[in-house]
């Protein structure tokens, strides 16, 4: 009888540490908490495309556009920019070829350092976009900070140029700094 009741102990002792190891495993699942990430305006589903303007070059100068985009979404606006060739019936053309938006990311936008994240205040963002593929001329930076600040919510727009092995560092853009490309009859934002 000594061994029988032996045997019992073993089993409830080895089904303790079974059962302290199980439920030890499943309360640490390995994934820490995170900071709360503010991504901008809730993505947009729409079943039929959106026309948005973007802005394409002829003859040197800006130009502003109707494509379809998935939304009018600043995301999706800088996505049909990249997307959207030349439009030989009206002449225009672009200086996106051969680059491609790697990441795009929108943060709340405060021209004060050290200002507080006011949640009754007006949205403003900062559009940072990498960019991948050929150098980015000067009318490609044009083209995509002009279109970006058409979204009244865009006040900064910041670029910079990723390449295999490094990235490039980020450098605000306004609008205004290509002025002088704007067509005689038309204005470009600020």
């Amino acid at each position: 009888m000594t061994g029988i009741g032996h045997g019992r102990g073993r089993r409830r002792t080895l089904l303790t540490i079974l059962l302290t190891a199980l439920l030890a495993a499943s309360a640490a699942c390995g994934v820490g908490p995170s900071e709360v990430v503010d991504a901008g305006p809730a993505p947009a589903i729409s079943g039929t495309p959106t026309l948005v303007t973007i802005y394409l070059l002829r003859d040197g100068k800006l130009r502003p556009a109707r494509v379809a985009a998935r939304s009018a979404h600043v995301n999706d606006v800088l996505d049909a920019l990249f997307k959207a060739s030349g439009r030989p019936a009206n002449r225009l053309s672009t200086a996106l070829t051969g680059l491609s938006p790697a990441q795009t990311q929108l943060v709340r936008y405060s021209p004060y350092e050290g200002s507080r994240n006011d949640p009754d205040s007006t949205l403003s963002l900062r559009v940072r976009l990498f960019v991948s593929g050929w150098k980015i001329s000067r009318a490609a930076m044009a083209q995509i900070t002009c279109t970006a600040r058409l979204s009244p919510e865009v006040w900064a727009v910041e670029i910079a140029h990723v390449a295999p092995g490094r990235n490039g560092r980020l450098k605000a853009h306004t609008c205004r700094e290509y002025w002088d490309l704007a067509p005689e009859d038309g204005q470009l934002p600020p």
